[in-house]
């Protein structure tokens, strides 16, 4: 009888190997970059998702940082020992530890108004700066003054906004913070998976969340030969320089025509064909391509086209409107009455298209979307209604139509080159060597969208007051007519000091002293009330004297 011995089985070597990789690899991926963009994500969508805790947030930490600081004040005037930001002082000390718990408690007690009154007292303390730093700019002329008076025009601008607008400046830097978490979370998250996914030997990912962007932007170049063929549908360029000129003032010409008759008619459909086939995204693109890398004879170029662009929309508008056979109402031409009252909505919306376009342009997988970026933000329908303004003499009209252009166009530029410094149309070596410079070339931008901010803001409030005095104006008019009414509510509009009502139905409306005493209870000022029913009767009666 044979006795056979079957040795134990021995795992093959390579199978192994390739499970303890994998097994590394899993827990690899647990990461510092990957961890603290996870929470950074989570924390900046957080605050987007439940902004009543955003703001409680908010509250609490500058509650808790005046709270500290005071704190450290007091110890400081008590016990005479320094630290890091002591005053000279100690006397100094005391009276601003003193302020800053009476702020914390204040705070406490009045979270909404003591907040509003620290962005106020903020807002005037760059009102203030701004102010002096635009005086100096213009009173000593030298040194290099471009980017000093951006500095003074923004911080003034933006000072105004914090004073008129608190809250909503409150919210804005909820919302930036957020947005930033978000996109810096995002970047952190997919560098980390990026590095585990290459190896142990590559998965150094402590490096601070400079290097880190830094090092994104490296590895997102699209190099020297993609970015040449990008540049040549971008700019004039030699070769053919003079038939890509022609060819893209043809294309306005025949869009900014459209988008004129279009506006006359009044007619959406024949605005969309405009915005499908205008040019005019091209040069702001190009021009934002051209101030992250550097290239000052192209933007240049860019600023010249896109301004000539301009002038050629409102001129063009301005004459074919004059030979219209057509009578324009401005006041209810919808394609005139929605581009002459720009608010916050129109900037986010063209930060957005901005943002698209510039990504749009450096992947051409998603090329085919160039399209609705052009539907989503108007350029040239705007120029076409300042020119029709200007030959119906509605200054003011012509000035918001223009105000919303340079509120696309600021937007574009601003959204446009961060995509592209992030997508790698960049250079990196250039834009890390030359990053003083280029963000010099920056400023203007960044003045002029923090003047745009401060129209934008009041027309918002604007609007948001209106918007809130019709709504309640609404409930006080059906209380008005009860449950048992055969009237149907057709519309309720606030327009300065007047409410208008209109009402259909077989039966007589109510008294309409009733309805002007509740409404100026509601809206807590003196108001004329229009009571229109159709078909049977109009009503008015003034203000109280």
């Amino acid at each position: 009888m044979t006795h056979m011995t079957v040795p134990p089985e021995v795992p093959d070597n390579g199978s192994t190997e390739q499970d303890d990789r994998s097994g590394h690899l899993s827990w690899g991926y647990l990461n510092s970059a990957t961890i603290r963009g996870a929470v950074s994500l989570v924390l900046g969508l957080n605050l987007l998702l439940l902004p009543n805790l955003s703001i409680a947030l908010l509250e609490f930490l500058v509650g808790l940082a005046a709270a500290a600081s005071g704190l450290f004040d007091l110890w400081f005037a008590v016990t005479g020992r320094r630290y890091a930001r002591a005053p000279d002082s100690r006397l100094v000390a005391l009276v601003r530890g003193l302020v800053s718990l009476a702020f914390a408690a204040y705070l406490a007690l009045t979270p909404s108004d003591a907040l509003d009154l620290l962005v106020e007292l903020v807002g005037l303390y760059l009102v203030i700066r701004g102010a002096v730093s635009v005086l100096s700019v213009l009173l000593r002329r030298r040194g290099d003054r471009g980017p000093r008076l951006a500095s003074g025009l923004s911080a003034a601008a933006f000072g105004i906004i914090c004073v008129a607008a608190p809250e909503t400046v409150a919210e804005g830097v909820i919302v930036v913070g957020s947005v930033v978490a978000v996109v810096i979370g995002g970047i952190l998250l997919t560098y980390g998976l990026r590095r585990a996914h290459q190896g142990a030997e590559s998965a150094d990912t402590s490096a601070s969340v400079t290097e880190i962007l830094w090092d994104w932007i490296k590895d997102a170049d699209i190099g020297d030969g993609r970015r040449d063929q990008l540049a040549d549908g971008l700019y004039f360029d030699e070769p053919d320089r003079l038939n890509k000129i022609s060819s893209w003032t043809i294309q306005l010409v025949l869009s900014v025509a459209i988008a004129t008759f279009a506006v006359v008619a009044d007619s959406t459909a024949v605005v969309i064909g405009a915005m499908l086939i205008a040019p005019l995204m091209v040069p702001i693109l190009a021009l934002a391509g051209a101030l992250v890398n550097g290239w000052s004879r192209r933007a240049s170029q860019s600023a010249i086209m896109l301004t000539f662009g301009v002038l050629l929309s409102i001129a063009l508008a301005y004459a074919l409107s004059a030979w219209v056979p057509a009578v324009i109402n401005y006041d209810t031409n919808t394609q005139i009455v929605s581009r002459v009252n720009p608010s916050m909505t129109d900037l986010l919306i063209a930060l957005a298209a901005g943002a698209a376009g510039a990504f749009a342009t450096v992947n051409s997988r998603v090329a085919s979307s160039l399209p609705g970026v052009a539907i989503a933000v108007a350029l040239v329908p705007p120029l076409a209604v300042v020119g029709v303004s200007l030959g119906g003499g509605r200054w003011q009209d012509a000035g918001g139509a223009l105000l919303l252009f340079l509120t696309n166009f600021v937007a574009i530029v601003l959204a446009a080159s961060a995509v592209f410094v992030l997508g790698g149309f960049a250079q990196h070596l250039q834009l890390r060597a030359s990053r003083k410079s280029i963000l010099k070339t920056f400023a203007p931008f960044g003045a002029m969208a923090a003047i745009i901010l401060v129209p934008l803001v009041f027309a918002s409030q604007g609007l948001l007051a209106t918007s809130t005095a019709q709504s309640n104006a609404q409930g006080v008019v059906g209380e008005w007519l009860g449950e048992d009414t055969l009237l149907k509510v057709e519309e309720v509009s606030v327009s300065g000091e007047t409410v208008t009502v209109k009402l259909s139905g077989p039966s007589q409306a109510p008294p309409i002293d009733t309805l002007q005493s509740a409404l100026i209870e509601e809206l807590g000022r003196p108001v004329g009330v229009v009571v229109e029913v159709e078909p049977v009767a109009v009503q008015q009666r003034p203000p109280p004297g």
